[in-house]
């Protein structure tokens, strides 16, 4: 977290969270409604922003609305002392657009947790880089009722707590194969998200930074091929030599087209990520698909690669009580 920067206030039974949509429209005719009643059924009240409630005919192509909308509602959302939290309605495709529309020291004067992953990714990066205070990586509104029992408990966990302690994830349940790809332990700040996103944003203002970082990636519906040249590019733009340690998430079906005609997912982690000799953790069970934990981004972790150990040593919020 940046020098000086406020950390988020954790969230109590009662409070707003706004819905807002800064990336893809959804064409599930119910997703707003199944949302709001899941996320008021654990004691908060919802806030919906004019981009989440946009009828149809308001949406532009794939984006939920314009640019120039989207950017605004963020601002909105901030600026207004009645939301206690920002919570992102769904992924697809957007953020990327609206980055350098965003006032960032009105984002940065008005720290709120602000929740979501897969396209929300470049939003978690650029509030890094000109905001400074923490956000969350989790499940978002559209198919919020959807959730297990485990991710939801975690998610209200860290939402309400900050999410500051261990998880040893040999000992999760759901895990899905926790392995040690380059042995080693590695204490840095927590970043990353969607790999291409990450991807996407090398070579611009808004990159992640890698910098004494302990990097997260996972990615969905992508071939092997796709993601051995997204970590390639990471790996030539000397991430990995920069970072402190990875750890690898959840790849839903990331799986080859031509399966006799392809590397495993393992062998292209050993490939890109190996050279670097730095630790790295892989199976951990966040990303796309259930169950999936919410992990605070931009605070301090550790990474225990043979031990199958990754921890949270510090909240989110800045009246956080562990888990």
């Amino acid at each position: 977290m940046a020098a000086g920067a406020r950390k988020p206030r954790a969230l109590r039974p009662g409070d707003r969270i706004g819905i807002v949509a800064p990336s893809g429209s959804t064409t599930r005719e119910n997703a707003l409604s199944d949302a709001i009643v899941a996320i008021e059924s654990l004691g908060f009240r919802v806030v919906v922003g004019a981009t989440a409630a946009g009828a149809v005919s308001e949406r532009y192509g794939y984006l939920a609305a314009g640019d120039a909308q989207r950017a605004a509602d963020l601002h909105r959302f901030f600026a207004d002392p009645q939301i206690d939290a920002v919570l992102c309605f769904k992924g697809g495709y957007g953020t990327p657009r609206i980055l350098d529309l965003i006032d960032y020291e009105l984002i940065a004067r008005n720290p709120k947790l602000f929740i979501g992953y897969s396209d929300i990714t470049a939003l978690h990066l650029a509030f890094a880089r000109f905001a400074g205070f923490p956000t969350i990586h989790g499940p978002m509104a559209s198919g919020f009722e959807k959730l297990d029992r485990q991710s939801r408990d975690r998610w209200l966990r860290v939402v309400t707590t900050g999410g500051g302690g261990p998880v040893v994830f040999a000992d999760t349940p759901g895990n899905r194969g926790v392995a040690c790809v380059t042995p080693g332990v590695a204490t840095g700040r927590l970043t990353g998200g969607n790999l291409a996103l990450v991807s996407a944003l090398v070579g611009t203002d808004y990159a992640l930074d890698p910098h004494d970082a302990i990097v997260f990636l996972e990615d969905v519906a992508e071939e092997p091929y796709r993601v051995d040249r997204m970590l390639n590019q990471l790996r030539l733009a000397g991430y990995f030599d920069a970072c402190r340690g990875v750890v690898l998430g959840t790849w839903e079906r990331c799986v080859a087209s031509e399966s006799d005609r392809t590397l495993t997912l393992a062998q292209v982690f050993a490939d890109q990520l190996g050279p670097s000799g730095k630790p790295v953790l892989s199976g951990v069970v966040a990303g796309h698909g259930l169950p999936t934990l919410t992990l605070p981004m931009g605070v301090s972790a550790r990474i225990d690669a043979s031990g199958g150990r990754f921890e949270i040593l510090e909240p989110a919020t800045d009246d956080g009580r562990g888990r």
